[in-house]
Parts: structure tokens; sequence; C-alpha cells
């Protein structure tokens, strides 16, 4: 768990390729928003109801297979609403076609029910989540900033990036968006990637080889 100001953040590793789904609670009120559930609906609809919390949206980063595989599980379980880039919607529906090609079973996910674009603002409460658009890993790709909090996906990870060899991704273009939309905020800001473990900002511009001239 980390706290971040009012927030609470519970991290679980779902799937064979170990993505990190992110719960986010506003304590005061129980209501929660669900991160990129990935896989393993029934382990997070678990932790969902231990903290007795209401879900009420899903925020995705991106529509790669093993960033979407639980999300038809928890619209149905919980009614949250589905938030996805346009660019991101139709990779999104793709999700089970994806995974045969990894030999992996995925269930499609429903059709999103909001679509995002940069500058949104999505309500928790009393917190917003405001919507960066951040393509470069594919088109689609988004993060959510809230506070000191950016929950990035597969954009950039501690010490490295987001791989940019599959279909839509552009090196080029993710460079920029970490500059451009990620390593202007705070240097405390707290980032909450898609795979590993959690960095700041600073210590991504301080240490990260792609942006600091070591490769």
């Amino acid at each position: 768990m980390t706290a971040g100001e009012t927030l609470r953040v519970y991290v679980m590793e779902v799937g064979p390729l170990v993505v990190n789904a992110y719960i986010v609670e506003e304590p005061s009120s129980k209501k929660a928003v669900v991160v990129d559930p990935g896989d393993d609906g029934d382990a997070l609809l678990h932790e969902i109801r231990t903290r007795g919390l209401s879900v009420e949206k899903i925020l995705l980063t991106h529509g790669h297979f093993d960033h979407v595989g639980a999300v038809r599980l928890l619209r149905e379980k919980t009614g949250a609403a589905v938030h996805v880039h346009a660019d991101a919607a139709g990779r999104m529906a793709t999700a089970r076609r994806q995974g045969l090609m990894f030999g992996l079973s995925v269930d499609d996910p429903p059709p999103p029910d909001v679509i995002v674009g940069e500058g949104d603002r999505i309500g928790l409460g009393g917190h917003e989540f405001v919507v960066a658009h951040t393509p470069g890993h594919t088109p689609g790709c988004v993060s959510y900033l809230c506070g000191k909090m950016a929950f990035v996906g597969d954009l950039i990870f501690a010490g490295s990036i987001g791989r940019t060899d599959l279909p839509g991704g552009s090196h080029e273009r993710l460079l920029q968006s970490v500059r451009e939309k990620i390593f202007v905020l705070p240097d405390d800001t707290v980032l909450f990637p898609g795979h590993g473990p959690s960095t700041t900002v600073g210590e991504e511009k301080r240490s990260n080889p792609f942006f600091t001239g070591g490769l």
C-alpha cells in the first residue's frame, strides 16, 4: 500500500506477464478506481470486497491484452465505467486475439463507456485524475495524473522505458511524451508503472539511461 495525499493505492501483480493493477481508494468515501486490471479478476474483486470499496471507474492506460484481461469481469460485477483513449479502443477490442499470439486465453473487454483525451478530468470523490496523452508505446497510451501521483502504464519504468517495437510504437514519440508530460511534474511525483516497482520523476530524470545519455 502507498499513501498519496488522502488517497490510498494498492498494487496487485496480475497475470503471466506480471502487470501492476492498481486499486486507488478515497478512504473517506470508500470510493475507488481500478487502473489497468490486466488479469486475475477474481483476486481483484476479492481485494475490493474485502476492503469494502465501491469501484466507480476503470481507467486504462492502453489497450494491450495484458492490461485489460479482467475488464469484462470487473465491469459486470461492479458496474464501473470503462475509460480509454480513442486510439486504444480498437486495440482493446482485439485483446483475445492478442493473447492467443502469446498462447494465452484472454476475454475481449466490453466497449468503453468513456473515451478520454488530453486534459480530461476524472473525479474520485474530492479528487481528480487529469488525463495526459502519452503516446509512444502505442498511439493511444495515456497517463493519469492525480496530485503527486502518475499512473503511467508502459510509458516509463524504474530505470527503463516501454517497448516501442509493437504495432504503432514509436521510440521518438515515447521519449517526447516522457519529457513533455512526465518530466515537467514535480520531482517527488510518484510514478506507478505497468510493470515493476514504483519510482519518482526526480529519480528517473537523474538515473534513467534513456534520458541521461547512458545508452
